[in-house]
């Protein structure tokens, strides 16, 4: 499934984000380095420096290109970079950036820019997405982020710049995730300074009269 820039893709499968690697699970399997033991030296020992980093890039008919990386010099791809409109620029990259073997970061250009405006990240490892931080008037500024912080697969967590001055007008948060924001900071006059904070859940704070 792809993410559409609605927060409420939260806990979508980060294995279903069109991975451009065939028949492979996450980012491992796609092996840069057929042979490992042809880079062990003459005396049976490992070299002392690591293996530069290694790429393939791929040319599609369409203009498009994919360009595999291996950071580490482990033989496994741990960056995947897809420029589909054939002007340089990598529109989506797909990365694993702890090395397990598994996408844990998905950065998307969706106007082709040049200039990231979406980050689908899974901070816990666990396959799904529990941050998503967007740039929404590609100014290139982020104006939202949306996290589950339970990892449980809904977002609790909402922080949005509505006037796009580089800070945040509303924090909501709704631990119980009943609908109802626990609490609710506003900077009402827009100056960076929370000025107003209100609760609504009757069940998260039982002073709130409904």
């Amino acid at each position: 499934m792809s993410f559409d820039g609605d927060p409420t893709m939260l806990g979508d499968d980060l294995a279903g984000q069109e991975l451009p690697v065939n028949g492979t699970e996450g980012l491992g399997a796609a092996d840069l380095t057929p042979d490992p033991l042809a880079d062990l030296l003459s005396d049976g020992s490992e070299p002392a420096e690591p293996p530069a980093v290694t790429s393939v890039e791929t040319h599609y008919a369409d203009g498009s290109t994919r360009l595999d990386t291996d950071l580490d010099g482990d033989g496994y791809v741990d960056q995947v970079q897809v420029d589909a409109n054939g002007d340089g620029t990598a529109d989506v990259s797909y990365r694993d950036t702890d090395w397990d073997g598994r996408i844990d970061t998905v950065e998307r250009d969706t106007n082709f820019d040049g200039r990231v405006d979406q980050v689908l990240e899974d901070t816990n490892d666990d396959g799904r997405i529990d941050s998503v931080t967007l740039d929404r008037n590609h100014d290139g500024v982020v104006d939202q982020v949306v996290l589950d912080s339970d990892h449980d697969g809904q977002a609790d967590v909402w922080a949005s710049d509505e006037n796009y001055d580089g800070r945040p007008d509303t924090v909501r948060i709704d631990l119980d995730e009943d609908g109802q924001s626990d609490r609710l900071l506003v900077d009402t006059d827009q100056d960076g300074t929370i000025d107003q904070v209100s609760f609504q859940d009757q069940d998260a704070n039982p002073y709130v009269t409904s």
